[in-house]
């Protein structure tokens, strides 16, 4: 061989020893590519209206401390023998939202209830222990459901004759 073909040979023996070496003959570089969907669900808003009040009725008291409750379900009961009448209803709330979601339901701790001024502790009974039906988590049947709320009732000494009121909340929101 010639010196310039040896050279060339010896070129490119080299040239294939990098390549073997590098991992191959190197080719042009491909891509590869996948598509995905965005997706979104936009549902009802929750809306809670009240449709009954929670009536613990008329009744007297002879000590502080007595006790009147009204469970979710309407039933009125008392401690000791607190002599009671008139009629009696849990709160009612209608829950409205999209499909079968289910929601949660918060309940208030404590409510004050009070008569004429509210002044004095005589003129507030609290009211306290508040249930729900269904408790703690409710489901939308076809976008609605009834939730039932009670509470129990508690007199201080001395409780002034008078017709009682408060306000208290119920919270719904989709878990």
């Amino acid at each position: 061989m010639k010196r310039a073909s040896m050279m060339q040979y010896s070129q490119l023996c080299l040239a294939a020893i990098v390549i073997v070496a590098a991992g191959g003959v190197v080719g042009p570089a491909q891509a590869a590519t996948a598509s995905a969907n965005a997706t979104a669900n936009v549902v009802t808003p929750i809306a809670i209206a009240k449709t009954a009040d929670l009536v613990f009725g008329s009744f007297t008291t002879s000590a502080a401390g007595q006790t009147i409750t009204v469970s979710a379900a309407g039933v009125r009961s008392a401690s000791g023998a607190v002599p009671m009448t008139g009629a009696t209803s849990a709160a009612a709330f209608n829950v409205t939202g999209s499909g079968a979601l289910t929601y949660a339901i918060t309940l208030p701790t404590t409510v004050s209830m009070i008569t004429g001024t509210g002044a004095t502790a005589a003129e507030t009974m609290a009211v306290t222990g508040f249930t729900s039906n269904p408790s703690g988590t409710g489901a939308l049947t076809a976008g609605a459901q009834l939730l039932a709320v009670g509470g129990t009732l508690t007199t201080v000494a001395a409780q002034v004759a008078g017709a009682y009121t408060g306000t208290f909340n119920v919270s719904v929101d989709y878990n």
